[in-house]
């Protein structure tokens, strides 16, 4: 089955739908179904047969704040599975497939994929798990190694760093510890004035020429250095997908030093300055986008598709008077600068002192006399980069935008695409999907929309 063929097989909200879920445990598999089906001789998996004890299917929703949430997996025990209480369910994968009874099982396609949260209820006739997304594998620690003598995790440096603390790794030489990566250059600095010193690329560290005056810190190029690049590490070193990425790209840089440090939380602090937002989907891939207006329609959502009365204004978000974005992070701001530096380079001086810069900008919002001005962290290395940033999330923000809900019968869209909605509370105006709720086997799709 073509791709054109099972997209218009989705659309066709009369087409009778079967799901199929695969239930991981410790040691194996179990096959079920919402109703009877095997798998076809010519499949990749034959004859494989699909217990017709699925109850409920899963209910899925997906939102831009990356909180992927799925219902219960219920299936019916009449006692011949009552035995599967005991298996290690806690962790393991669920495969949800959806396609049609009479196709073949390589026709189906993957509808979502989460972790077991174990059973949640066992009772006579019902069996019930909780479906977890997987996100949760960004929580995982990322192991940087630790320093020498209990001084913690070797610090992690992704891109364009500014001043950071370096951290000494041997007694017999002047030998200090800057990143857990590779490191395309080091320029060390005591009080701030250029020191000499070796840089070894391949591990991160550097060797000083002779003994620190006062305070040492440290500048870093590591390539990792656009919001692209330090999305692809996360995936790899988490081993999950990427999905749809779009980000612009800017000079960036993160740094984390002194604790554990997670995916989710450089995901958090790379979007959170560039107005954007992360999610691990329904199918486990990583996607990543900055928050943008629509221009063209990627789905028309007309009338008849809206359930009766099912269409409300959940909240408005006022326009801003200004942003201030704060860029280009200082590490390790410092409260004695060497003289020559302050005579000779006064301003780098003043960074070295101070722990952000910023770029302000305002604009007129007449009608909005509470418009406030905002203030916003980001990850931007570069002066032009963050002006351009500035403006056009200050752009976004020119008029009240607001968030409606709806409930809707249409076949699957997904968070991210721009939605044409004809409905005269709405006529006329491209919308932004900020989340989505299916209910499958059933067609009832709940939607938030951002305009």
């Amino acid at each position: 089955m073509t791709e054109g063929q099972y997209l218009a097989w989705l659309a066709d909200l009369n087409a009778e739908r079967i799901v199929l879920a695969e239930l991981h445990h410790a040691h194996g598999v179990k096959y079920v179904a919402t109703g009877p089906y095997m798998s076809l001789p010519g499949d990749s998996d034959p004859n494989r047969p699909y217990d017709d004890i699925l109850k409920s299917a899963v209910d899925i929703t997906t939102r831009i704040d990356g909180l992927t949430t799925f219902g219960e997996v219920a299936l019916i025990d009449d006692g011949s599975i009552t035995e599967w209480i005991s298996h290690a369910w806690e962790g393991h994968k669920i495969r949800i497939f959806i396609g049609a009874p009479d196709w073949s099982r390589d026709d189906f396609r993957l509808l979502a994929t989460g972790r077991n949260g174990g059973i949640t209820e066992a009772r006579r006739g019902k069996i019930v798990f909780r479906m977890n997304d997987e996100s949760a594998v960004l929580d995982e620690r990322i192991d940087t190694g630790e320093l020498p003598n209990d001084a913690g995790p070797v610090p992690l440096a992704l891109g364009s760093i500014f001043n950071a603390p370096a951290y000494r790794v041997s007694t017999e030489t002047l030998t200090y510890r800057a990143s857990f990566l590779p490191v395309t250059s080091i320029d060390a600095k005591d009080a701030g004035a250029p020191i000499t010193h070796t840089t070894h690329t391949a591990n991160g560290t550097i060797t000083l020429a002779a003994s620190l005056v006062d305070t040492l810190t440290i500048d870093i190029e590591e390539p990792h250095n656009t919001p692209v690049k330090i999305i692809e590490w996360i995936a790899d070193y988490y081993g999950i997908p990427i999905g749809t990425v779009e980000m612009p790209n800017y000079q960036v840089g993160v740094y984390y030093s002194g604790g554990d440090v997670v995916g989710s939380q450089i995901l958090d602090d790379l979007c959170a300055g560039l107005g954007a937002y992360w999610f691990v989907d329904q199918v486990g891939a990583l996607v990543v986008r900055q928050h943008t207006l629509p221009a063209v329609a990627d789905v028309t959502i007309v009338g008849d598709d809206i359930r009766y009365d099912q269409v409300r204004l959940s909240e408005t978000e006022p326009p801003w008077r200004g942003l201030t974005l704060r860029w280009g992070r200082n590490y390790s701001p410092l409260s004695t600068v060497a003289g020559v530096v302050d005579e000779q380079s006064p301003n780098e001086a003043t960074r070295l002192r101070t722990e952000w810069r910023e770029s302000r900008a305002t604009q007129v919002v007449e009608d909005y006399p509470l418009a406030q001005h905002v203030t916003r962290d980001s990850v931007i290395q570069n002066a032009d980069d963050a002006a351009t940033e500035r403006d056009r999330q200050l752009a976004l923000r020119i008029t009240q935008r607001e968030i409606w809900e709806l409930e809707a019968s249409l076949a699957p869209v997904q968070v991210g695409q721009a939605a044409d909605i004809q409905h005269r509370r709405l006529a006329g105006r491209l919308g932004r999907l900020i989340s989505v709720g299916r209910s499958l086997p059933r067609e009832k799709t709940n939607l938030g929309v951002w305009v």
